[in-house]
């Protein structure tokens, strides 16, 4: 068994902030280290991040006018736009890398695909009264995980974008 023994650290607090820090620690239930450690390892996670070109990114997910706001750590590598696989929807995406080196598709229905193929049939049918405009976020480790879930064209654009990023530049001395 192995014993650590953790010195005694000193935290000099302002005199602006001791209503934050005396908050912080009765919402801890007086274990105030914890607070201050878990602050810490968030600061040290999100500046490794933005090293790596990272940043907070936030989207919606849900039906329009009912969303709900999801936030993660990554950067943006591509984004398509097109039909679904049977060619009723008309969709956009946005595919980014997170921090943990994951696949992140930001998926939105925009309109049916009607809209782009047969206007007249579209406002004829009442089809623009629908709200079909909704957006879903599919996170996976790889990019074959997310066969099914997203449009066969989006999963091809998507192992093409996570390619090039693996890929190291080349440098040219020319």
């Amino acid at each position: 068994m192995y014993t650590y023994i953790m010195p005694n650290k000193t935290i000099y607090v302002s005199q602006k902030d001791v209503k934050l820090f005396e908050e912080a620690q009765k919402l801890a239930g007086g274990a105030l280290s914890s607070v201050i450690t878990r602050a810490l390892r968030e600061f040290v996670a999100h500046s490794k991040s933005r090293k790596d070109g990272m940043k907070e990114t936030s989207v919606f997910v849900g039906i329009k006018g009912s969303e709900r706001e999801q936030r993660f750590v990554g950067t943006e590598i591509g984004k398509w736009q097109g039909l679904n696989d049977d060619r009723s929807l008309y969709q956009s995406a946005k595919i980014y890398l997170t921090n943990k080196r994951n696949l992140a598709v930001l998926l939105t229905t925009v309109s049916k695909a009607s809209l782009l193929t047969n206007p007249k049939e579209w406002k004829k049918s009442g089809a623009y009264l629908e709200n079909t405009n909704s957006s879903e976020l599919f996170v996976a480790e790889k990019a074959n995980q997310l066969k099914g879930k997203i449009p066969s064209e989006l999963l091809k654009v998507i192992k093409d974008s996570a390619e090039k990023e693996e890929k190291t530049v080349e440098y040219l001395d020319i």
